[in-house]
């Protein structure tokens, strides 16, 4: 079944420092590099190297770097609805990388002008988006069109991030909702310290009706939370123990498997655990696209993952 992942395209600007700086600090660069990023197409290389057929639905700007373009097809990645907006200029990201942590500041563009509603009905998108076994969205695009898409698709994943509020119908589509330790917080209003308190939060979600909840949590794995019938179910997935070089772009790589997997079956449990080596790979190379790991990589590596948990 095809993957539509619809989101954001950046330019990132890569800066390697010793550590970050602290607010009014300048810290100089060892090297800097420019490649594609954007969370929309992270993921959809991220689902497309782990073995999706995946189509992509983003904006980019007026006469672009045609390595953009070029970028996203060597890859495997569909770009029939990729279109350029005129008078916009690419996404930017700058990223300051340290000892495998990162800050992160974005600027938009012509990620953040998109068609009407009735526009995009009319779009080739609005057929890719039907007829898709998943399709993954992110809030690097306005939350309109994020809703948009949420309407017109079988199965509907986003990723909050960055996190906001969002409409209570948007989030009862999400199936599942995929947030990190500090979205799952902004939802909520608990702070997560533990793969236990990151489930309860989880469980809440699902009890104000999100269909299902993926909450990950770095270093400590994940956690899932499904809704069966009048109860909630989940489970815990720990990480395995690795040396991260970068951790720039991980939790795309984690979203792109699990929609990869998820696209090919309904086990959320089997689709957290390959998400999980998937991102495991990811973080041990520099860089997004050409660190995110293959098909036979992330299948391999599902046997160093330790053993997975039951919570209720």
């Amino acid at each position: 079944m095809t993957v539509v992942v619809l989101g954001s395209v950046n330019r990132d600007v890569v800066c390697e420092v010793s550590r970050l700086p602290s607010p009014g600090e300048t810290v100089l660069a060892s090297g800097t590099r420019t490649n594609l990023g954007g969370k929309g197409s992270n993921q959809a290389v991220a689902a497309a190297k782990a073995g999706a057929l995946v189509e992509f639905v983003a904006r980019i700007g007026e006469d672009p770097d045609p390595s953009l373009r070029k970028s996203l097809c060597e890859y495997g990645v569909g770009i029939e609805a990729v279109r350029e907006v005129p008078g916009a200029r690419t996404g930017t990201a700058y990223i300051t990388v340290a000892a495998g942590e990162n800050q992160i500041v974005v600027d938009p563009g012509a990620n953040f002008h998109w068609e009407t509603e009735a526009e995009l009905d009319a779009s080739v998108a609005a057929e890719l988006i039907a007829t898709a076994g998943v399709v993954v969205a992110q809030l690097e695009v306005p939350v309109r069109v994020v809703a948009w898409a949420a309407g017109r698709a079988r199965r509907f994943i986003l990723n909050a991030a960055p996190a906001r509020e969002l409409p209570t119908d948007l989030l009862h589509r999400c199936d599942p909702l995929i947030v990190n330790e500090s979205e799952l917080a902004t939802f909520t209003g608990t702070a997560v310290t533990s793969p236990r308190d990151a489930f309860d939060q989880a469980r809440l979600l699902c009890a104000r009706g999100v269909p299902a909840v993926v909450a990950t949590l770095g270093a400590a794995g994940s956690v899932w939370v499904r809704r069966a019938g009048a109860t909630v179910i989940g489970g815990y997935q720990p990480a395995p123990e690795i040396r991260s070089a970068d951790s720039t772009g991980a939790g795309d790589a984690y979203v792109g498997a699990l929609a990869t997997a998820l696209a090919e079956s309904d086990d959320l449990p089997a689709g957290v655990a390959f998400a999980t080596a998937a991102a495991a790979l990811a973080v041990q190379s520099p860089g997004t696209h050409a660190a995110y790991p293959t098909r036979d990589r992330i299948t391999a590596a599902l046997a160093t993952l330790p053993p997975a948990a039951r919570l209720d």
